[in-house]
C-alpha cells in the first residue's frame, strides 16, 4: 500500500507550470548550468548579470527577480543562505543579502528536462558491454568480504547501472520499431538497403544475449539464499554508512526496512532477467526475432512491389514467338498450363495422414489413398450395412468369471479382519487395500448416518456402531495412513449387541 505522503503534491516541479514559467524556468537552468561547473551558491546580483545577458531579459529589474527568487523558495526550488558578509549601508542592511543553492529534488527535475529536451536527438543502441561488465561484477561478488564498506557500495552502483543499463538501451532500441516513424521507413525504398545491416546488426546482438544470458544465469544460480542474504547484508551496511547532511536525513521510521526491500527487488529484478522459467532475456530474444522477421517480409514485399511495374513486353513478345512455332493445338494447351496454370481447378480437403512432409514431394511419389464422397442433397440417406452381430458370449463369461473372483477375494479378505465379532479400526496389524479402506468406510458411514447406529452389508451381517468418545485413529493402508474417529463394528451374529 502507498504511503500517504507519497501522494502529496509536488511543489518543486510547479515551476515548469506556471503562468511566469519562461522566467523561472531560465533562472532554474541558469542555477543547474552553474551546479555542473560546480558554483553551488549565487547571490540576486549574479544571477541577474547571466540574465540581462539574453534579449529576452535586458529589462529584467533587481526587484522582480527578487520576488522569484522568494517565489522559487518558497516552492522550495533553492534554498537561501544568510551572507555572511557585514552590511556596508543601511539598504544593504534592509535588503539582507542572500547566496541561493539549488535543492536536491529540484537539480534532480531540473535534470529530467534536459534529458526530455535531448530525448529526440539520443541514439539508443544494443550494446554487448553490459553483459560483460555484469559478469564481471558476479565474479567480484565472491570477494565482497574482502572490501571495504566503501568499495561494496562502489560495486552495488557499478551493477546497478551496469543492469539498468542494459534494460534501457533494449527497450528504447526495440521501442522504436514499433512507431509511426519506423512505420514510415518501412514502407520506403531505401528501407531495403538499410535491412541488410539492421538484420546483421539484430543477429549479433542475439548471439551475444545467448551466449551471455547463459552464463549470467549460471553465475546467479550459484548463490545460495544464504550468500545472497549476506551480499544484501553488506550493501544496506555500505548504504548506511555515507555520511549524509542534516537536510536529507531519512525522514521515515522505517528507513532501514525500505532500504532493506529496495535491494531485495533489485536482486531479484536482476534473477528474473536472467533466471527461471520465463526470463526476461527470452522475451528480449523473442522481440528481437520478430523485428527481424517482420524487417525481412516488409523488404520482400517492397521487392514484389518494385517488379510489379517493370514492363512484361519481351517476356510477352517470347512467349508468343513460341506459340506461334507450334504446329498443333495441343503443344499451345501445354504452354498455356505452364505459363497460366490450370484453367479449371477443384480444391479437395480430407484429413489423411501423410507419409512425408516434404513439400517439395510430388503427389505422384505419394502411395495413393481412398476417400469416399457423398452428395450433398438432403434426400440422401447412405445405405445401410446388413451384417450379423458377432457372438462375444465367450468372452462376457470370462469377464463375468473374473469379477465374481475379484468380489470373492475382496470379501475373503475383508471378512479375515473381522475377530470375535468386531471389527476394531485401530486394532488392524497389517496394512490395508484401498479396496477394502472402500468397504470399511462405507460401512462406518452407512451406520453413521442411521438413527439407531445400525447398518446391514453386501453381505447380509447387521452390526452395530460404537464410537470411543472423541478419540482418533491411524488406520494404516497400503498407500498411506488415514486418520479416522476411533470407532469399532460390532457384529450381531456373535451376540455382542
Amino acid at each position: 500500500m502507498l504511503q500517504a505522503d507519497l501522494l502529496d503534491s509536488i511543489s518543486e516541479s510547479k515551476y515548469l507550470s506556471a503562468d511566469n514559467y519562461t522566467v523561472y524556468r531560465t533562472i532554474m537552468r541558469i542555477f543547474y548550468l552553474e551546479h555542473q561547473k560546480m558554483h553551488y551558491q549565487m547571490d540576486r546580483d549574479a544571477v541577474l548579470i547571466r540574465l540581462r545577458g539574453q534579449a529576452v531579459f535586458a529589462d529584467y529589474s533587481p526587484e522582480q527577480l527578487t520576488l522569484d527568487l522568494q517565489q522559487l523558495v518558497k516552492w522550495k526550488n533553492l534554498t537561501p543562505i544568510q551572507d555572511p558578509r557585514k552590511p556596508r549601508t543601511i539598504v544593504e542592511f534592509k535588503n539582507r543579502q542572500f547566496q541561493y543553492m539549488m535543492s536536491q529534488t529540484a537539480i534532480e527535475i531540473e535534470r529530467l528536462t534536459v534529458t526530455l529536451e535531448n530525448l529526440s536527438t539520443r541514439t539508443a543502441g544494443l550494446s554487448v558491454s553490459p553483459f560483460r561488465r555484469i559478469r564481471e561484477d558476479l565474479y567480484r561478488a565472491e570477494q565482497l568480504d574482502e572490501m571495504s564498506l566503501r568499495e561494496v557500495n562502489a560495486w552495488w552502483q557499478d551493477l546497478q547501472e551496469d543492469f539498468q543499463r542494459l534494460s534501457q538501451n533494449h527497450q528504447d532500441f526495440l521501442r522504436e520499431f514499433y512507431g509511426p516513424g519506423m512505420e514510415m521507413q518501412m514502407n520506403s525504398v531505401d528501407f531495403i538497403v538499410y535491412k541488410q545491416n539492421l538484420v546483421r546488426y539484430l543477429e549479433d546482438f542475439i548471439q551475444d544475449l545467448q551466449h551471455s544470458a547463459a552464463q549470467i544465469g549460471a553465475q546467479l544460480e550459484r548463490f545460495s539464499p544464504a550468500r545472497v542474504a549476506h551480499i544484501l547484508e553488506l550493501v544496506q551496511r555500505s548504504e548506511q554508512e555515507i555520511p549524509r547532511p542534516q537536510s536529507e536525513q531519512p525522514r521515515s521510521a522505517h528507513w532501514e526496512a525500505e532500504l532493506q526491500n529496495r535491494c531485495q527487488g533489485v536482486w531479484q529484478s536482476l534473477t528474473d532477467w536472467f533466471t527461471g522459467s520465463d526470463p526476461a532475456a527470452r522475451q528480449v530474444l523473442n522481440v528481437t526475432n520478430e523485428v527481424i522477421r517482420r524487417a525481412v517480409q516488409n523488404a520482400a514485399l517492397l521487392v514484389q512491389m518494385e517488379n510489379m511495374g517493370v514492363s512484361n513486353k519481351a517476356e510477352l513478345h517470347h512467349l508468343l514467338t513460341l506459340f506461334a512455332g507450334f504446329r498443333t493445338v495441343e503443344e499451345g494447351h501445354r504452354l498455356s498450363a505452364l505459363v497460366f496454370g490450370a484453367q479449371q481447378v477443384r480444391h479437395f480437403a480430407f484429413d489423411h495422414i501423410r507419409e512425408s512432409e516434404r513439400i517439395d514431394l510430388s503427389p505422384y511419389d505419394e502411395s495413393p489413398m481412398e476417400y469416399a464422397l457423398q452428395p450433398r442433397n438432403r434426400s440422401y440417406r447412405p445405405r445401410a450395412d446388413r451384417t450379423g452381430f458377432a457372438d462375444k458370449s465367450t468372452e462376457k463369461a470370462a469377464q463375468r468369471q473374473k469379477i465374481l473372483e475379484e468380489e470373492r477375494a475382496l470379501r475373503q479378505e475383508v471378512m479375515g479382519h473381522i475377530r470375535d465379532g468386531k471389527l476394531d479400526l485401530s486394532a488392524l496389524e497389517a496394512p490395508i487395500s484401498p479396496a477394502v479402506r472402500t468397504v470399511f468406510l462405507s460401512w462406518v458411514a452407512l451406520a453413521n448416518l442411521s438413527p439407531d447406529k445400525r447398518g446391514l452389508t453386501q453381505y447380509g451381517q447387521s452390526y452395530h456402531l460404537k464410537k470411543r468418545g472423541s478419540q482418533t485413529c491411524a488406520l494404516r493402508c497400503t498407500d498411506g495412513v488415514l486418520t479416522m474417529p476411533d470407532c469399532v463394528l460390532i457384529f450381531e451374529e456373535a451376540g455382542h449387541v
